[in-house]
């Protein structure tokens, strides 16, 4: 394995683990309220309907760009993943608690969904950009067709950007927003709502 590919497996699971500990820490003491506890989990486990669809879906969908050793590449690789999901949803609501003015998800708001749609869908084409030939190659397919093609800096292998991962991502933030109104209200209705720093 080269050395970047170690350095992305690594990272990848580390990051996942810092994740959980930093959400879980804040909650336990006090600075995240119950509803963002749950919703971080809410999100790990909508990004795992994807993740664990796709690693389902085989080889001839996505696979590996290096191949990670010692059994890390299959399905504990969609966990990590599936908590990096946890954790994108949760910046899509420290963007709105950081831009938006007032009372925050007590209802549905234009901006909100907004906010965590666009977060949503930016954060979706950088990590293709980044990681698409590097990490993973989703192949393209008559069902899964190139939607835009390769940009200049993306990896060699990178085949450009395919359907599928960039309609989850238009998907699943109204998916998670509109179940995180609901968190609220059943968890925080009589506690302000806190920010994630």
């Amino acid at each position: 394995m080269e050395p970047l590919a170690a350095f992305l497996m690594v990272g990848d699971f580390a990051l996942a683990a810092f994740f959980i500990y930093y959400f879980v820490n804040r909650y336990r003491g006090g600075k995240m309220p119950l509803s963002h506890i749950y919703a971080f989990w809410l999100g790990t486990l909508i990004g795992s309907t994807w993740e664990f669809t796709f690693l389902f879906l085989g080889p001839e969908f996505l696979h590996g760009a290096v191949d990670w050793p010692w059994g890390l590449d299959g399905w504990p690789r969609k966990i990590s993943h599936s908590v990096w999901d946890g954790a994108i949803f949760m910046l899509g609501i420290h963007l709105c608690e950081r831009w938006l003015d007032g009372e925050r998800f007590q209802k549905f708001c234009w901006c909100e969904l907004g906010i965590m749609l666009g977060w949503g869908i930016f954060q979706e084409l950088l990590a293709e950009y980044l990681f698409n030939g590097r990490v993973w190659i989703y192949e393209p397919l008559s069902w899964n067709p190139v939607i835009i093609p390769t940009i200049p800096g993306s990896s060699p292998n990178s085949p450009g950007y395919t359907l599928f991962p960039q309609a989850v991502w238009v998907l699943a933030p109204i998916i998670f927003y509109f179940s995180f109104l609901y968190l609220v209200k059943k968890y925080d209705m009589d506690s302000p709502s806190s920010e994630l720093n």
